[in-house]
């Protein structure tokens, strides 16, 4: 099928050049240039914000003074310049663009576009700058030559050509790197803090530009143009600046969390930096409304008060360093009520602030950079929401929390942590809480114990993890293989309940099923002789549920067995017709083998159908001379043994028809409740649920069964306030902890909102 959309070009142009005139075209190239006018300037914001970090930290650990006078010097110099470079940057970059699509180099007239790539004699200070700038041409190159080679595709293809190499692209590696080294050439400053300038560009501008080409292929594809090539498989990092220039305004985006609109929240697939850029922007909403809950605002120059800006920031490496150290006297029991974490956490935080030297809350002497203190506040709110969390049990609480230190610094070394569902530390976090979901404190804490596992996992996180995130997989691999090997034996436990169970039910069917026929048959016969009321009672009752059972009541077993009670009940009855009497003489072998083969079919005591069938020639005797049995008559009442029969059964509750009670009808198999009895509560997941008798079979973790009740008992427990279902507990923590904090910062922007 041939897309609406897609960009038709003159076949005929071969490798020629053609003036790019098209509407369309022209309509595509306006708006990539309005991506590369927008994106650039956020990129070269990012890269500014750490260059004062970064050149206070070569100050501070320089070993001579003037060495530190040099830095302070530069810092100052780029200060003052940053706007011109900026600027200048991208004029440069619009230029190149410009330029490109009004003169298109076909491939026989491709060159350098400097000659830097030709032999020639430069001085020391020229090769090294060659050498820093080729090497991040290079590395970006191959770091996105997927993204570049459909991009290079798309552009050839508008100006009409048949290829166009990576350096010839307008916006490649080649022409940023070397458009930012034009712009740098308005300061004249150190070589050496210039190789820091442009080691920072790497890291901050060339490292997130892959986000820019992604945009720029959108936009062709979305215009048809070569729509098919290169089928993407990810999506790049886009800098925290870009992504927060993206999003709305703050109240926009609380409105937007409040109208359920998640699109590009966590839950879906989104880049590594979206989901961190938006709990960012909602916390720095929080911040300026003064919520002294925020972790980050405890520490000295962890706020976002202007006057803290000029202080040097704390770098990660020095942040991570703090972390370890307080990781290994981390306390080994934590806390479980809310006092006892807004306690530790505050004592964590001073000991982190007091490792890091930022001086006191009135004096600050350092301060922490924007997304660190991001990183902080979303992971202390994420171990709140753990703590506050029903579906863990308060000792497994205490276990988990341990893990807050490794985890801020997972967090910190990976920013991946919050964006990949995937992520080893991710994964070992979401896998204990849903192992400790089922646990019940039955006194057993040995090592070999659920509760002995998941200490020895958090044990071992916190002796051994540094900065190697891989030990999170190596841990994780561990206990899952643990925790499949008990779901395993709890599945066996569990399907065996069940079969059982569903066999009782099954029986409980057949009996009523049998006990209504003799009921109808008592109706129609109110008055029967003993002696069928003793083969009906003690054998062919169940003949009929063995007929039941095994076929069914459409069977013809089951018809066979009908059939035989009613010539049963009628053989007896006086017969005072001629052919009536001839009948029942004709009938009484054929019935004999009947009740006998069907007792025989049930093992039934060969001497008592001896007996129970001398007592009914004597009932057919009597039918044979017009009279009835009369010396022994019975109800049918008695043929049922007690129990069976509906009429004996207990009466029901009386059913309330009320919220509760829906509540408790939609209860779906695997759902979790926590009830209440004799002052314990039990914690249950629903295994099994009767379509007939409505009884609920619940078991533990283990899968075996902890209770069975009816739907009716469950809606009393819940009328009574005496049970509580636990949250989705298919839903990995992290995403249900992530959905509560976007849920808590969206009530703080409704909360100031103009009314």
């Amino acid at each position: 099928m041939v897309r609406d959309n897609v960009i038709s070009f003159d076949q005929n142009l071969g490798g020629a050049r053609r003036r790019v005139s098209d509407a369309r075209v022209q309509e595509l190239l306006a708006s990539c240039r309005v991506h590369l006018k927008d994106t650039l300037p956020r990129l070269m914001q990012e890269l500014f914000e750490h260059v004062d970090d970064e050149l206070y930290q070569l100050a501070d650990k320089s070993a001579s003074d003037v060495l530190q006078t040099r830095y302070f010097d530069a810092m100052r110099e780029l200060r003052k310049l940053r706007e011109q470079i900026d600027q200048g940057f991208l004029r440069n970059q619009l230029d190149r663009y410009d330029a490109f699509w009004q003169q298109p180099v076909a491939p026989d007239e491709a060159k350098p576009i400097d000659g830097t790539d030709e032999l020639s004699l430069v001085d020391d200070e020229e090769l090294e700058e060659n050498l820093a700038v080729n090497g991040m041409v290079s590395k970006a190159e191959n770091r996105y030559h997927r993204e570049l080679f459909a991009l290079n595709m798309r552009f050839a293809q508008m100006v009409g050509v048949t290829d166009l190499p990576v350096r010839q692209n307008p916006v490649g590696p080649f022409n940023l790197a070397e458009g930012f080294r034009a712009a740098m050439r308005q300061w004249s400053g150190d070589l050496g803090v210039r190789l820091v300038v442009f080691k920072l560009f790497d890291r901050y501008v060339m490292g997130y530009i892959g986000g820019l080409y992604d945009d720029l292929n959108d936009v062709l594809v979305d215009g048809g143009v070569l729509p098919k090539i290169v089928q993407r498989v990810r999506r790049n990092p886009v800098a925290p600046s870009v992504q927060r220039a993206r999003q709305e305004s703050p109240d926009a985006v609380a409105s937007r969390v409040a109208d359920g609109d998640m699109a590009s929240l966590p839950g879906n697939e989104v880049s590594q930096e979206q989901v961190l850029g938006m709990l960012g922007q909602l916390l720095s909403m929080r911040r300026d409304r003064g919520a002294a809950s925020l972790y980050s605002g405890r520490l000295p120059g962890g706020g976002e008060a202007a006057h803290l800006r000029h202080l040097p920031a704390v770098g990660s490496n020095e942040l991570i360093d703090a972390l370890n150290y307080l990781q290994q006297d981390f306390s080994t029991e934590a806390p479980v009520s809310r006092a006892e974490v807004q306690q530790l956490q505050t004592e964590m935080l001073y000991n982190l602030g007091r490792q890091l030297d930022m001086g006191s809350n009135d004096a600050p002497s350092k301060r922490l950079n924007q997304v660190d203190q991001d990183v902080i506040d979303v992971i202390g709110m994420l171990f709140d929401f753990i703590l506050d969390d029903r579906n863990v049990p308060d000792a497994m609480k205490a276990l988990l929390g341990r893990l807050q230190i490794p985890m801020l610094k997972v967090a910190v070394l990976d920013r991946s942590f919050f964006g990949n569902k995937h992520h080893p530390a991710r994964r070992l976090l979401n896998t204990l809480a849903r192992a400790a979901m089922g646990w019940v404190d039955d006194g057993d804490r040995s090592a070999k114990s659920l509760y002995g596992r998941i200490e020895t996992a958090v044990t071992r996180i916190l002796n051994d993890f540094s900065d190697d995130v891989g030990l999170f997989a190596l841990v994780y691999d561990e206990f899952s293989s643990f925790i499949e090997r008990e779901a395993r034996g709890a599945e066996v436990a569990e399907e065996r309940i069940n079969q059982v169970t569903r066999g009782q039910e099954q029986l409980l069917i057949a009996r009523r099923r049998v006990a209504e026929v003799l009921n109808d048959f008592r109706i129609a016969q109110p008055d029967l002789p003993l002696a069928v009321v003793n083969i009906l009672r003690e054998g062919w009752h169940d003949v009929m549920l063995l007929a039941y059972l095994r076929e069914g009541e459409e069977s013809v077993a089951w018809q066979h067995a009908f059939a035989a009670v009613e010539e049963l009940i009628w053989s007896v009855q006086p017969k005072v017709e001629p052919s009536d009497r001839q009948r029942l003489l004709k009938s009484i072998p054929d019935l004999l083998k009947k009740l006998r083969d069907g007792l025989n079919n049930i093992s039934f005591d060969q001497h008592r159908a001896g007996q129970l069938f001398k007592e009914l020639q004597a009932c057919h005797i009597a039918a044979l001379r017009g009279e009835s049995d009369t010396i022994e008559v019975a109800s049918l009442d008695e043929v049922v043994p007690e129990g069976v029969g509906l009429s004996a059964e207990v009466e029901p509750a009386e059913v309330i028809e009320d919220e509760f009670f829906e509540k408790a009808t939609a209860l779906e198999v695997g759902q979790w409740l926590d009830w209440q009895r004799d002052d314990t509560w039990v914690r249950g997941k629903l295994s099994w649920r009767s379509q007939v008798s409505n009884n609920c079979i619940f078991v533990n973790r283990k899968g075996m069964k902890v209770a069975e009740m009816t739907v009716n008992d469950i809606a009393v427990l819940f009328r009574e306030n005496n049970a509580r279902l636990l949250d989705d507990v298919n839903t990995p923590l992290m995403d249900r902890a992530l959905d509560a904090m976007l849920g808590a910062l969206r009530d703080t922007g409704a909360a100031a909102a103009p009314a």
